[in-house]
């Protein structure tokens, strides 16, 4: 650790270090434009001197973690902030985000966009990948990640599921997958699934979706799978049909019919395409600083070369 790191950090210890944290986190979940409380109140909120909460104020100030305009009796004023300076303050830790299995360029793709992106801000990043949008969600619930990536679908119908959202960053139609196909067993008809054992990954509210979608009215058997191991399940006949991404879709599977499933057939199929990045209600610090790090059509670019293999997955 340099000298100057080291001094910050023991300088966070002291008292005078605890209320520039209280106040890093306060001005995180600011905007520009926003009236400060009076220092005496910080003072009586954080059980700090009037004097102590002005130096910390003054110290955001120097380091350019924020901007304040005094307006006299109207008060003081959030001119700028850089919400990326208030996260290193206030919380000396990287920022945790949450994504699918990193099975799919697609989210390959986004991965790398956004390793490269939070490195161009000079703001840690980790990453962790989880199987199906509830776990993530439930992730994100507990507090063990402050961000989750899913689809369009899956941020709209959280609140169903008891989890409260925000959608922060999207990223645009087939940013997530690029349409859907039914994979079949070659000897079945897509016309007649009665009796079909079709394979559903429950933990994604994506694949349950657009599965019992297409398989409604139908008596089709449900088997619970995951969705990485799909394609071994179906080659070797433990279920006979499973819905698959379209880009991703190998191009030789012996006896295995791939049909494509259009957004005529159902206008969720384009929520289902898009990625976006949630975070818990309310959660302001958090969408702050996603929202000044993250440039989504730029992100798009860097994902359309990985998947393009113009580019190496890094993240």
């Amino acid at each position: 650790m340099m000298r100057t790191e080291q001094a910050t950090t023991q300088g966070l210890l002291t008292k005078h270090g605890q209320i520039v944290m209280a106040l890093a986190r306060a001005l995180l979940e600011a905007a520009p434009g926003d009236r400060l409380l009076p220092v005496q109140e910080y003072a009586d909120l954080f059980q700090a001197g009037a004097g102590t909460v002005q130096s910390a104020l003054d110290f955001l100030q120097d380091v350019a973690a924020a901007r304040l305009e005094p307006r006299g009796r109207l008060g003081t004023y959030i001119a700028e902030v850089d919400y990326r300076r208030l996260w290193q303050l206030s919380q000396h830790r990287p920022m945790i985000g949450a994504m699918p299995l990193p099975y799919l360029r697609h989210v390959e793709g986004l991965a790398t966009a956004l390793q490269a992106q939070f490195a161009d801000a000079e703001t840690g990043l980790a990453l962790r990948f989880m199987r199906g949008s509830t776990e993530r969600l439930q992730a994100l619930a507990s507090g063990v990640i402050d961000w989750a990536l899913v689809s369009r679908f899956a941020a709209d119908t959280a609140s169903a599921h008891g989890f409260a959202v925000d959608q922060c960053v999207a990223f645009g139609e087939q940013s997530y997958l690029e349409g859907h196909v039914l994979l079949l067993r070659s000897h079945l008809s897509a016309a007649q699934l009665d009796g079909v054992r079709l394979g559903v990954d429950f933990l994604s509210a994506d694949h349950t979706y657009i599965s019992r979608a297409i398989s409604r009215g139908k008596r089709v058997e449900l088997v619970n799978i995951q969705y990485d191991q799909a394609l071994d399940l179906l080659t070797t006949g433990v279920i006979d049909a499973v819905v698959w991404t379209n880009l991703e879709t190998p191009a030789a599977l012996s006896d295995i019919t791939a049909i494509p499933l259009r957004a005529a057939d159902d206008p969720m199929l384009a929520s289902l395409s898009e990625a976006v990045i949630v975070v818990s209600r309310g959660n302001k610090a958090a969408a702050n600083l996603l929202q000044a790090v993250l440039d989504a059509p730029a992100a798009r670019t860097i994902q359309r070369a990985v998947i393009e293999r113009l580019r190496i997955p890094s993240y």
